[in-house]
C-alpha cells in the first residue's frame, strides 16, 4: 500500500471500542456480577441509532438476533464513520486546509 493510500490506524479504534464495550455490556446482561455493566447496552444503543433501529423491531420476538446485529453491524457502522472521517481528513489535507489552520493561538 503507497504513502497516499496507506490507512491510518485510528480508523479501527473506534469500532474496536464499541466490539468491546457492547461485549462488555452483554456480559453485565449475563452474569449477575456484572450486573452494572449491562446499562452500557442502552447507551450503546442509543449511539447507534440508525443501525439500532432494526435491533429495537427484532428485539421484541429476537433478542438474540437483535443483540448479534447490534454487535456485527453496529460495529461495522462504526469502522465505516471512521473511513468517513478518514476520508474527509485526507481530502481537506490535500488541499492544504487542516484543522490546525483553523486555530489561531
Amino acid at each position: 500500500m503507497s504513502n497516499a493510500t496507506k490507512r491510518s490506524r485510528w480508523v479501527y479504534f473506534l469500532p474496536t471500542l464499541h466490539l468491546c464495550a457492547y461485549a462488555a455490556s452483554m456480559g453485565g446482561l449475563l452474569v449477575k456480577a456484572l450486573q452494572p455493566l449491562g446499562l452500557a447496552a442502552s447507551f450503546i444503543m442509543l449511539a447507534d441509532i440508525p443501525i439500532s433501529l432494526v435491533a429495537y423491531a427484532l428485539a421484541w420476538k429476537y433478542s438474540s438476533l437483535a443483540a448479534v446485529w447490534i454487535l456485527v453491524v453496529g460495529t461495522l457502522w462504526w469502522y465505516l464513520l471512521s473511513r468517513g472521517i478518514e476520508l474527509i481528513f485526507r481530502t481537506l489535507r490535500k488541499r492544504g486546509t487542516t484543522a490546525d489552520h483553523f486555530h489561531t493561538f
